[in-house]
């Protein structure tokens, strides 16, 4: 897929680009001149003058649908101008729109509807625009604001990834009514609106709150569903998210933290919560007794721990973006949390894989890096159940990514599924697509841990993202198997994914399909014979 940059209008008044004349500047015909006199029959397209207000005048649209629509802009102070740090403090963003809903959160201002009247301090600007790892990001120039000197910049956001029959999910969020975030719940759910999230679980720790409202005020609520939910926070156990909660739960009273085992946990959680997804958070963080593999002491090679690795976990966060900002001794970095992760699979105990923020803030670790995709059977958010997210989520027809978005069918299996190998041979199909600022330099193929096949892919054109790519890759195993597909990267995502204090790795990843080799119709965990 050709990605396209700017595919509309940029109006920069008071910022004269190459080429344009002074907005002061005399024209070149005389006084009296009509527009034909300069240049026969066609019109002079005349600088709009500079608007007197000394405010930004923003306007983003879709670039199909000519709608507005969510989204971020990124703003760095040029040629002396320092880079604006708005809000109140990292966990509070200051309202400079807010009939419009427009959001300063450190560098960015948060759109709600693609429009902005805010005044910044007087300097010079350069301004991108972007919406998660869907669209290309939208170079917007340079602006010069003064005291009675603004300017209007318009432009349009291109959708250069095609997910459809997908939804943007983010599983792991915290807000006010947890006891380690401020983030005023309207302010929550546009972080993640302008991110491109589309489905989200409200998971506070131990208590449960209302995000409807804030939904209604905000008037997100065709871009964004909300799942009720809830972590549970048993110190010396783990951490561990369930959603969707049934209406009218108070997690504080009917999910207590006080369990005398992960057991008890999970047995109280299905009893309060039958119908939802019990998802294993950050297992090996290792500072805090929060880490369940970590506290059960998980080999990541053998699959063995002290404590009995309960199989009753739908969802497993091996991705987590907090801990990006947390030292590298305080928790396994993603690549040792995916080799834990297999090994649970070899022992035929592997959950669905889910990638997570775990955002506690608005100006560092945003919402949606990295994120889940689902199969649904309605990709409109409006549309989307909690049934539907559930049955993908149980069944693994799940992906994850902090980047590239990746599909893949296994024998003609989708995740989660049996696929049956004649004579020990599978085709992978493999579909990978991914901005210009969330690298892949290579796709892999894994059985049972090992690296089957592999394919190095093409380098983008200078400012372009990866070029859609549709290819198929041959696999022989010896015996049953597990098949992941994944992608590597050498660089990190751009800074468009939000400040961390360690770079954010650029990979996707979509969970296993189980190949039946030996043609007894089921598929049988390797253990730990390997490939």
């Amino acid at each position: 897929m050709r990605c396209l940059w700017l595919a509309g209008v940029l109006a920069l008044v008071g910022c004269p680009g190459p080429g344009t004349p002074e907005p002061d500047a005399p024209d070149a015909a005389p006084e009296d001149a009509t527009p034909t006199d300069v240049a026969g029959d066609a019109p002079v397209d005349r600088p709009e003058p500079p608007p007197t207000d000394g405010l930004l005048h923003l306007r983003i649209t879709d670039a199909v649908r000519a709608e507005p629509l969510p989204c971020k802009v990124t703003l760095q102070g040029v040629g002396g101008t320092r880079t604006p740090m708005l809000g109140m403090d990292e966990q509070r963003g200051q309202w400079l729109d807010r009939e419009r809903r427009v959001l300063g959160v450190g560098p960015w201002l948060l759109l709600a509807e693609g429009r902005a009247d805010v005044a910044l301090p007087p300097g010079r600007y350069r301004l991108t625009a972007t919406r998660g790892g869907e669209y290309e990001a939208l170079a917007l120039g340079e602006v010069e604001l003064a005291l009675r000197r603004g300017a209007r910049v318009a432009g349009e956001l291109r959708r250069t990834v095609e997910t459809e029959g997908e939804v943007c999910a983010e599983f792991h969020v915290h807000s006010e009514p947890s006891f380690d975030s401020d983030v005023p719940l309207d302010q929550r759910v546009l972080s993640m609106a302008v991110e491109g999230v589309e489905v989200f679980a409200s998971t506070d720790h131990d208590a449960a709150g209302d995000f409807g409202p804030a939904l209604r005020t905000t008037g997100l609520q065709r871009h964004l569903h909300w799942v009720p939910g809830d972590e549970i926070t048993a110190e010396g156990l783990g951490h561990f998210n369930v959603y969707p909660l049934p209406e009218g739960i108070d997690p504080a009273t009917r999910l207590r933290p006080d369990f005398g085992s992960v057991a008890d946990l999970v047995a109280r959680a299905r009893s309060v919560a039958p119908d939802a997804v019990l998802q294993l958070n950050h297992p090996l963080w290792r500072q805090h007794p929060i880490g369940y593999w970590a506290l059960a002491g998980l080999d990541p090679m053998t699959g063995r721990s002290r404590m009995e690795l309960v199989r009753a976990f739908d969802a497993v966060e091996v991705w987590n973006g907090h801990t990006l900002d947390e030292w590298a001794d305080v928790s396994v970095g993603v690549e040792g949390v995916l080799d834990a992760w297999m090994s649970t699979l070899q022992h035929g105990r592997g959950a669905t894989a889910t990638g997570s923020s775990d955002t506690h803030r608005l100006s560092a670790s945003p919402p949606g890096w990295p994120r889940t995709y689902v199969r649904v059977p309605d990709d409109d958010p409006s549309r989307v159940t909690d049934v539907m997210l559930t049955t993908a989520l149980r069944a693994g027809d799940a992906s994850l990514t902090s980047g590239p978005f990746l599909r893949a069918l296994v024998g003609g299996e989708r995740p989660g599924r049996l696929a049956r190998a004649e004579g020990g041979r599978v085709t992978v199909e493999v579909d990978v697509q991914g901005v210009s600022w969330t690298p892949a330099d290579r796709v892999e193929v894994l059985a049972n841990r090992a690296v089957v096949a592999s394919r190095e892919l093409p380098r983008p054109r200078p400012g372009a993202g990866l070029e859609r790519q549709r290819f198929s890759l041959p696999v022989t195993l010896r015996r049953d198997a597990w098949v992941i597909v994944r992608t590597r990267a050498r660089d990190p995502v751009g800074p468009y994914a939000g400040v961390h204090q360690r770079p954010m790795a650029s990979l996707a990843l979509v969970n296993p399909v189980y190949v039946d080799v030996d043609g007894d119709g089921r598929w049988t965990p390797p253990g730990e014979n390997g490939p």
